[in-house]
């Protein structure tokens, strides 16, 4: 019998580690100018790299007053503009500020991320509209999945991500 309540508690210790793994947690990066390296500068464009989390480094760039980024993992680089400019509603698209969220998970105590999450600003008829956009992390082949409107908060951008990206 006591075998037997031993195994019933190593059994409920192991569920436990595995339920607490498997919550979602959140590391930040930002793309800042003084956090982030200048790969190209032009007349009405810039390219910059910046830290990212496990493996990831985002590609922060603009051109002709839009703005968006790209993801490069394992020296492959993500083409993401179109799909995040077209995300967003209204005209000239750009990051709204300098912070990335990335949303995973603690497996055997490393960060494993499965979703990005930035803000980014265009105009309808003239005012500011928010959107927060979301990337499904599946290295080069990280692909927007979603977005939600500013208004909503970030708490309604996780859920989403976590609906849409995490893999159980």
């Amino acid at each position: 019998m006591k075998h037997l309540a031993s195994i019933a508690a190593l059994l409920l210790l192991c569920v436990s580690v595995t339920f607490a793994d498997s919550k979602p947690v959140d590391k930040f990066t930002s793309t800042a100018e003084k956090k982030s390296k200048l790969l190209e500068e032009g007349e009405d464009s810039f390219k910059y790299r910046c830290e990212g989390v496990a493996g990831y480094s985002v590609i922060f760039e603009g051109a002709h007053g839009r703005s968006w980024i790209n993801l490069v993992y394992d020296s492959e680089q993500t083409n993401l503009m179109d799909d995040i400019l077209n995300a967003c509603e209204g005209e000239f698209p750009s990051k709204a500020n300098d912070v990335v969220q990335w949303r995973g998970t603690m497996q055997d105590g490393q960060f494993v991320p499965y979703a990005c999450i930035f803000r980014m600003v265009s105009r309808v008829e003239g005012k500011p509209v928010e959107n927060l956009v979301i990337l499904q992390l599946a290295g080069a082949g990280s692909r927007v999945v979603g977005q939600v409107p500013g208004s909503k908060g970030n708490a309604a951008a996780e859920a989403l991500a976590d609906k849409l990206c995490k893999f159980e």
